[in-house]
């Protein structure tokens, strides 16, 4: 079994064919057998087989652990949260190698720049991802929530050769008005083998497309409510006569279609007394969605008229139609390798080095066409606010929206991470008892450039009826069709004008949206431990010195000239991890530890932001080098039982954390020359207060083979995270408010299923659970704007899938995701009374097939 730094994963001895059995409920035994060998917290999800996670990316996969969860965008898993912990704790590895990010800042300070989008990976990536919990010395210091490892397949894992194909089918099921449906599909291929004149080389190899095609409909109410006196004047929140008027009325519906491909290989070889293998990976994701919006926006000045408490007439009101068209191309790839050898006199060492690159392209272009000086009706008694036209006639007359801009923009990205390891090691595998030590060093640097250049043209002679033929399609709601607009048309209509157009280049923001990161971690670790046959004492300190830099543009009172900083700290990492075979089939696992979560690059590096007036609420984010990491000190305490030879399990476990330079995303509206509206000013700060996290996690899952046929095939799996912070925010009158969780961080994270494996059939039925949680990418931290923090409200995800094989090599199968159609929907105000936005996601069908060969 390999003992470097990926060991901590405690893979399966090689040539034990662990992966042959296939089912449900073989994923969950080899999961099993997984976190009881561990020497930390950890839990994982499990392939059945060869590519068999069933999955469609490996944020779907995640989904499934114990304490894990996602944060979704357009309906697809993007960013890992872990134990409620949000992207910004934790870290994620292949093969305990670093990844270099695909997630570009867009001016928000809560993305995150150091993380890979889970929408790239596919699921059969690995044949399990753990997710540790629990620090050792040997392992990556950057993490509070947790540690994601993708562990890859390997030739040697599997008795014979083997190569399997598979392809799904099928749509998104929607309403014609919504755009109708969709076809969505994926195809799969993987293989292996060993060769060579004692088998001692083994080639795996892999390849995945993937297909998605949906239209995401979607309301928003503004960033803020308007409240009126009695005589229909603005006045403060909650003043006046106390009712709540949506600033906007704002009507989306994206055609969102995504492609995913890639491939990955690894070749292994193994001798006497050593071993070494070298893998490689590809994966490319493009996303390209077309947004027709309307907005209704209410102007400051505007007066409300017969008002109700649910209902009132707007003056001053600018309807705007849009066009957004958004392409990413987003890719990642990289080469790895990894060496193991046999010293002698107990003595093993290892070294491995990786290199992963990867880019992010984000063309956009945004039409726009308003009408002014209109006036609405609103009632605010359904689901979602609606307004109607005064004069309908004039607010469906196309030739009365003049165009107002046509902005184009392109954000990218390009970064490049080196990780370096080297270990040595005596007496530390799971047979040897007594006194073990191991040591080694590391080094992670990351190279990064973040790109951004827009210009936006204006005075441009033609109108909305140049560029649609009267076709529309639903919002949220559908009382008023959003106009579809034909970009090919807004195309030629731009050619003709633009020559006599004002072109203004978006000079301060594409200075600060354009700045190079580097980042230079120097590590070294410590580490002995303790074995006899009930206990297991591992303890030392890891040492992490680190150095970020970086470089941008900046205006002093209007001359642009370079601007750099630099920041050097280091950090001592102790930690202790004690295992107690408190009987034969349960343990008592203890751990305490120091560990880091690094600040956002984006957040940190020294650099202007990008003015973003084209989504609802105009943003406008900076960096702030003088950024802190958070550092937190963790105690984990957990009980494991185990049942029945391994059909069975039952595992609780706590923690409590102590954070230092807690980060949070601290907001002001204010007023920026040239917008019209409050920009939303947003900038990343330490917390002065000590943060303090603490949850309990369950889990279990048995076979119910005690059942009589047929129902014996069944099983249950099911598990729950209940979390809680006290986050001190500092307001923009120095006021403190303590949050009761983290920025994303939701109180409640439940998954169960029940799935059946027996003879030929093979099904799960899954549920999802994600609690509410604070959507930090909007703040407003002024004492009269607070209310208008959004709160994401709780999501209930339902799954179905089912297989029949119709021979040994032949297996049929049917996918049902999101059986509820389950959307988003964002509230706030003081008691999350306000409906700030809503979307609806479709249900998807999928009919596949497999060949084994």
């Amino acid at each position: 079994m390999p003992f470097t730094a990926h060991a901590q994963t405690n893979t399966p001895p090689t040539g034990q064919s662990d992966i042959v059995v296939t089912g449900t409920r073989a994923s969950m035994a080899k999961a099993t057998q997984i976190k009881r060998a561990a020497t930390q917290i950890i839990d994982t999800v499990s392939a059945s087989e060869i590519g068999q996670l069933p999955d469609f990316n490996a944020g779907d996969a995640l989904r499934r652990v114990t304490g894990v969860n996602t944060l979704t965008y357009q309906g697809e898993p993007r960013f890992v949260i872990v134990r409620g912990f949000n992207q910004g704790y934790n870290d994620v590895l292949v093969d305990g190698f670093s990844l270099a990010a695909t997630d570009i800042n867009m001016g928000m300070t809560t993305t995150n720049g150091r993380q890979i989008s889970m929408e790239v990976l596919p699921a059969n990536l690995a044949s399990h991802i753990d997710v540790i919990k629990s620090a050792t010395p040997e392992t990556e210091g950057n993490f509070i929530g947790g540690l994601v490892n993708f562990v890859t397949p390997s030739a040697f894992d599997f008795a014979k050769p083997t190569l399997s194909l598979s392809v799904k089918g099928g749509e998104a099921l929607d309403s014609k008005a919504n755009g109708g449906n969709h076809f969505g599909g994926q195809a799969e291929i993987a293989g292996a083998t060993r060769f060579g004149s004692d088998q001692q080389f083994g080639l795996y190899l892999s390849g995945t497309y993937w297909r998605r095609d949906i239209n995401v409909a979607q309301e928003e109410t503004g960033s803020t409510r308007n409240w009126y006196t009695a005589a229909g004047t603005v006045t403060t929140p909650y003043g006046g006569n106390g009712y709540a008027v949506p600033a906007n009325r704002i009507y989306y519906n994206y055609r969102n279609k995504r492609e995913r491909f890639g491939f990955q290989g690894r070749l292994d070889w193994h001798g006497e007394k050593a071993k070494a293998y070298i893998a490689s990976y590809y994966f490319n994701q493009r996303e390209n969605s077309t947004r027709y919006t309307t907005n209704a926006a209410v102007a400051a000045t505007a007066t409300d008229s017969n008002q109700t408490a649910t209902s009132g007439t707007l003056s001053n009101v600018t309807q705007t139609e849009q066009l957004g068209r958004y392409l990413w191309k987003r890719q990642v790839y990289g080469l790895y390798g990894r060496g193991d050898v046999e010293l002698g006199g107990g003595w093993k060492a290892d070294i491995g080095a990786s290199w992963s690159h990867s880019s992010v392209s984000n063309p956009q272009i945004s039409d726009s066409f308003a009408q002014s000086n209109m006036a609405f009706n609103y009632d605010t008694s359904g689901i979602a606010p609606t307004f109607t036209a005064v004069n309908a006639a004039n607010a469906a007359n196309a030739s009365l929206y003049k165009t107002t801009s046509r902005t184009m923009e392109t954000y990218s990205l390009s970064s490049n991470r080196y990780d370096v390891q080297a270990n040595i090691a005596r007496n530390v595998e799971a047979q040897d008892r007594g006194f073990g030590i191991k040591a080694g060093a590391r080094f992670s640097g990351t190279r990064q450039g973040v790109g951004y250049y827009g210009t936006t043209w204006s005075n441009l002679g033609y109108t909305l009826a140049g560029v649609t033929n009267g076709a529309g399609i639903c919002g949220y709601q559908c009382d008023t069709p959003i106009p579809m607009i034909s970009g090919a048309a807004a195309d030629s209509l731009f050619a003709q004008y633009a020559s006599s157009a004002t072109a203004t280049v978006n000079t301060s923001s594409n200075a600060g949206g354009t700045y190079k990161v580097s980042e230079d971690i120097w590590a070294g670790y410590l580490q002995g431990q303790w074995r006899s046959d009930r206990l297991l004492v591992v303890g030392g300190v890891r040492l992490e010195q680190t150095r970020f830099a970086s470089s941008s543009t900046q205006a002093t009172n209007g001359v642009y000239a370079p601007v750099s900083a630099s920041k050097s700290y280091f950090d001592a990492l102790p930690s202790v991890n004690v295992i107690l075979n408190t009987t034969e089939n349960s343990k008592l696992r203890l751990g305490a530890s120091m560990s880091v979560a690094r600040p956002a690059y984006s957040a940190a590096a020294l650099h202007g932001g990008v003015l973003n007036t084209t989504s609802s609420t105009p943003t406008l984010s900076t960096g702030n080098p003088d950024l802190a990491p958070r550092r937190a000190r963790n105690l984990d305490i957990a009980q494991e039982f185990y049942f029945d030879h391994g059909k069975g399990m039952f595992a609780v476990s706590g923690f409590y954390k102590w954070i230092n330079n807690e980060i949070y995303s601290f907001g002001a509206y204010q007023t920026v020359a040239g917008v019209s509206t409050p920009v939303l000013v947003t900038q990343a700060r330490n917390a002065t207060g000590l943060t303090r996290a603490y949850g309990l996690e369950v889990s279990a899952s048995h076979d119910l083979s005690f059942l009589p046929a047929p129902f014996d095939g069944f099983g249950v799996s099911a598990n729950a995270t209940f979390s809680r912070a006290q986050v001190p925010i500092t307001l923009s009158d120095g006021s403190v408010r303590v949050m009761n969780n983290l920025a994303e961080q939701p109180g409640r994270i439940i998954n169960a299923s029940i799935y059946y494996d027996k003879g030929r059939v093979h099904g799960r039925l899954a549920w999802n659970h994600l609690g509410r949680l604070w959507d930090d990418r909007y703040p407003n931290l002024t004492p009269s704007g607070f209310y208008a923090n959004r709160i994401q409200q709780p999501t209930n995800n339902l799954d179905f899938q089912i297989s029949y094989d119709v021979t040994r090599r032949f297996t049929v199968s049917f996918d049902a995701q999101n059986l509820t159609a389950q959307g988003m929907s964002y509230r706030y105000g003081t008691n999350q009374e306000l409906l700030q936005s809503a979307f609806k996601l479709p249900t998807q069908i999928l009919f596949g097939a497999k060949v084994k060969l």
